[in-house]
């Protein structure tokens, strides 16, 4: 089966990411690695997981001590993550990440955000707690943003950053009072097109626990690429 186009522009982001060749990933099992070069200062484990096989890269001064604690065989995102959550770091994952080279027009009232509607995001933060805005908020300043609404208020904000100048990694939030109405499945819909417009291929990362982001990612047309687990070896949460 041929590849999609965006497979390539995948392959060669989440290479320079892990510091290996394109044919090298997913090439075996398990692959237990010390970070590359854009991974270097980042105090964390980070994983990928596609068709049974994994690429685990860790800090280098810490390989051989946090490796051989991990099992060589049956190594899956859930087995990954629950074994440093029992040691008690904040571990994100596992989470889903897709692509698409083209989106499902989702419909709505839905359109672009300029400086003009500033007062609306920041409303919009202001109902979101701190973490919820963190995960999926956007500033006008820093990326392109698509908005949905229901009788004229800001009910979704997706937004995107731009990865290694060819990925739009989408972030998207929703209004309490709006939530389980198809708003941000609207909003990203609306911005990964626009993404796509303009010579980017769209990325959709959400939690694989988070059921309604997961159907909206389905509905969308986003396909899977793989299934990450990032541990932040610097924050205990107990």
């Amino acid at each position: 089966m041929t590849n999609p186009p965006w497979r390539a522009v995948a392959d060669a982001y989440w290479a320079r990411e892990l510091g290996c060749r394109e044919d090298e990933l997913f090439s075996t099992a398990v692959w237990m690695k010390p970070h590359g070069e854009a991974l270097a200062d980042y105090n964390g484990v980070f994983a990928l997981f596609r068709d049974g096989r994994a690429i685990v890269s860790f800090p280098a001064d810490r390989l051989e001590e946090l490796a051989g604690r991990l099992p060589s065989e049956g190594l899956s995102p859930d087995v990954l993550a629950s074994h440093f959550s029992g040691q008690g770091y904040r571990v994100i994952g596992p989470a889903f990440i897709g692509y698409a080279d083209s989106v499902r027009d989702a419909g709505g009232d839905v359109r672009a955000m300029d400086g003009l509607d500033r007062g609306m995001i920041d409303e919009l933060r202001g109902a979101c707690s701190e973490m919820e805005w963190e995960h999926g908020g956007s500033d006008l300043g820093d990326s392109p943003c698509s908005g949905s609404f229901e009788a004229g208020e800001l009910a979704a904000l997706a937004g995107y950053e731009v990865w290694d100048d060819s990925i739009a990694h989408i972030c998207v939030v929703t209004h309490p009072d709006f939530r389980a109405r198809g708003h941000a499945k609207r909003a990203a819909s609306h911005l990964a097109a626009r993404a796509i417009a303009a010579g980017l291929v769209p990325q959709y990362r959400t939690l694989v626990a988070n059921v309604p982001s997961m159907k909206a990612a389905e509905a969308l047309g986003f396909q899977p690429y793989a299934r990450s687990v990032a541990v932040r070896l610097g924050e205990r949460t107990q």
